[in-house]
């Protein structure tokens, strides 16, 4: 047996419902990977799709055909989200019960061999951990990191969690208001981890070469790993047939429906992709990039230095998301195609407003949020272990 097989290991447990929550928890185990190389076995699951056991796929399937839903009637998604804010407790309580399949499945997967730690960072994953500790004995320690950087939702404020690491000053709050307990938080700086990816993202110039795009203004518009955007279309007609005439690139996720509405417009200046796994290089070769206010991709593309123009958002946390970038002048929340391409044609005729945002974006440091995680998770999973497990 190698001395591989002797490392400790730390299971990354997400749910794939949009890319953003995916995208996170490879995110954190890359760092950990970059900051301690060859330390830990490190593994990133969808974790209730992989627990093996039909129930819990089957709440898997149905959790993320509803948040696909939500995603195309996103007033919906702000409704659910008040309402189960209002009642945080009976929240928490509904949830349990949901997830108690989940957590049978988990102790009995995990329970023999446990990893050294768990880190989860969805709302609906944490809840099911906890209730695999509370109810049917699993041992390993549970490190919540909570993806909202604003108006994040009571599902996450399950006062049994272990321990949760908040983003920001507001998800603290938020969490306190709903029940949790402040000595069950830990704040380590305003932030979001991304992938490495992005941190080591390549020139304008290199990005557009590797890629085959013209060296020229540039718009990005993605519609999130669903493919789901406001009025797709409408936006990216109203900038081919602009004066501005920016090259433009569309990240349709998996929508196939859109990516061939898309091509019938049939246009040389307009470059669809589906899902991409270098999304790093395309936002390296943008200009700006255009989507709905998805904390993931929203922060990636400022970490970058690219200015965001959000075109819409689905639940509160994205509204937050929407209202930091005008604060901080990151970007602009445009509501309609002619907003949108007022706002494109000001880059495209002053790039000296493309340097100002770079130059805020660099201000706030995004990259050490990453950085940051990775140690505390280290820290973290080391206590537990001196602990005999409970962290």
């Amino acid at each position: 047996m190698s001395v591989a097989d002797h490392r400790p290991r730390i299971l990354f447990a997400t749910i794939a419902a949009g890319g953003g929550h995916v995208a996170t928890a490879h995110a954190m185990s890359e760092a950990v990977e970059h900051h301690y190389p060859g330390e830990f076995e490190l593994r990133v699951s969808d974790y209730m799709k992989e627990a093996g056991w039909r129930v819990v796929a089957d709440l898997d399937g149905l959790h993320k055909d509803i948040w696909r839903f939500m995603l195309r009637y996103p007033v919906l998604a702000r409704g659910s989200q008040r309402l189960m804010d209002a009642f945080p407790r009976l929240t928490i309580a509904a949830q349990r019960l949901i997830v108690r399949g989940f957590a049978r499945a988990v102790a009995a997967d995990l329970g023999g061999d446990p990893p050294l730690l768990i880190v989860s960072n969805h709302g609906l994953m944490t809840a099911g951990l906890a209730e695999a500790k509370w109810r049917y004995g699993l041992e390993a320690p549970v490190l919540s990191f909570a993806n909202e950087l604003f108006g994040i939702c009571s599902y996450w404020a399950d006062p049994r969690a272990d321990r949760i690491v908040v983003p920001s000053e507001e998800a603290r709050r938020d969490l306190m208001r709903f029940g949790v307990s402040e000595e069950k938080m830990s704040f380590v700086g305003f932030g979001y981890p991304v992938r490495q990816a992005f941190l080591d993202a390549p020139s304008k110039t290199e990005a557009r070469k590797r890629l085959g795009l013209d060296d020229r203004f540039t718009c990005l518009l993605s519609s999130g790993g669903e493919g789901v955007g406001r009025n797709t279309l409408a936006l990216v007609s109203a900038l081919l047939h602009s004066d501005v005439s920016p090259q433009v690139v569309v990240i349709a996720g998996r929508n196939e429906a859109l990516k061939s509405e898309l091509k019938a417009l049939g246009s040389k200046e307009l470059r669809i992709e589906g899902f991409v796994e270098n999304l790093a290089e395309y936002l390296a070769a943008s200009d700006v990039f255009v989507g709905k206010a998805g904390p993931a991709s929203v922060y990636e593309a400022l970490l970058i230095g690219r200015p965001a123009l959000v075109t819409g958002y689905a639940g509160l946390n994205e509204v937050g998301v929407a209202r930091f970038v005008e604060s901080r002048r990151l970007g602009r929340h445009v509501k309609t195609p002619e907003a949108l391409l007022e706002e494109v044609r000001r880059y495209a005729e002053d790039p000296t407003l493309l340097e100002d945002v770079a130059r805020r974006c660099c201000a706030l440091d995004l990259a050490a949020a990453t950085e940051r995680l990775a140690h505390y998770i280290v820290r973290y999973a080391r206590a537990g272990a001196l602990r005999g497990g409970q962290a």
